[in-house]
């Protein structure tokens, strides 16, 4: 088996730490589904056509990857300038105790700035399926359709190669009825190869217009992609966990997702998608619990 060529160790410096115990929720909580913990202890990944590892050492992170010159990407990927930190300050937590709670939960959780791409692929899967079941499915895409990267990785398929896929492989991905929204998709993008970078200049409600023209795409899986793959922290989607949290902690039972998510972008403001990304995981580990929100 071809293996995967690692540079050696170097430090991840972030003006705002990520703790040990966010780990697992910054990069297997529903934001990106290719990372994983091994049996080292030690986070290890695929972005694009790289594979990376992630460990704790003394004086913070270190990383390696199988490609060199990865120091400029990687401190992108996890907002290592702090921006997102930064904007915690504007966020009304305190005045509202349900937000505030957590926060305190899940210390130095930030968005992660992914590849449109990838953000797009992984959430076609996403539609009535758990976490693990859009890993699988990713997973099985990157395998038959992605270039070998070493030790059983592979890059992620590009549109060109989804839009190509037989039937009988893309059947073997377990998608469902996915799969023809995920080609479709495909066979749109394959035309429009520079289609991130274009999109990237429209206002967000033109791109998550935009999205929704997309085979697949309805305003959910939009809004996740604007958030995840466009950084418009704006953005607010609203799911199932967002829904009960909606419900539950801010007494809006009943409320539609358009309304939840007009009142999220109201009462949070610029940095509602943030906010969200707490919300969202302090509900889905049932930790999140009724308070007064104002």
């Amino acid at each position: 088996m071809k293996r995967v060529p690692w540079t050696s160790w170097h430090p991840l410096a972030l003006k705002y730490a990520i703790p040990s115990e966010t780990w697992a929720e910054q990069l297997d909580g529903g934001q990106c589904f290719r990372w994983s913990l091994t049996s080292t202890g030690d986070w290890e990944g695929v972005v694009g056509n790289v594979v990376y590892q992630l460990r704790p050492a003394p004086t913070g992170l270190q990383w390696r990857a199988s490609q060199p010159d990865q120091a400029t990407r990687l401190q992108d990927y996890f907002d290592a300038v702090g921006a997102q930190g930064d904007l915690l300050a504007n966020l009304p937590w305190r005045s509202d105790t349900v937000l505030a709670e957590a926060l305190r939960l899940y210390p130095g959780l930030r968005i992660l700035r992914q590849p449109a791409d990838e953000v797009l692929l992984g959430f076609l899967c996403s539609s009535n399926k758990r976490i693990l079941q859009i890993r699988q499915m990713v997973a099985h895409l990157a395998q038959h359709l992605g270039e070998p990267l070493g030790d059983g990785h592979h890059a992620w398929p590009t549109w060109s190669a989804l839009a190509q896929a037989p039937a009988s492989v893309l059947k073997q991905c377990a998608l469902g009825y996915r799969a023809a929204y995920i080609q479709g998709t495909a066979q749109v993008l394959v035309r429009q190869p520079q289609w991130a970078q274009e999109w990237s200049t429209l206002s967000t409600p033109a791109l998550l217009e935009r999205l929704q023209s997309l085979p697949g795409v309805g305003p959910k899986v939009a809004s996740c992609v604007a958030l995840f793959g466009f950084a418009r922290l704006e953005s607010f989607p609203v799911d199932t966990w967002v829904v009960q949290a909606m419900s539950e902690a801010y007494g809006l039972k009943g409320w539609k997702p358009a309304q939840l998510e007009k009142f999220g972008q109201v009462h949070f403001g610029p940095a509602a998608g943030l906010a969200q990304q707490y919300l969202f995981s302090a509900m889905r580990q049932g930790r999140l619990g009724q308070s007064s929100a104002t």
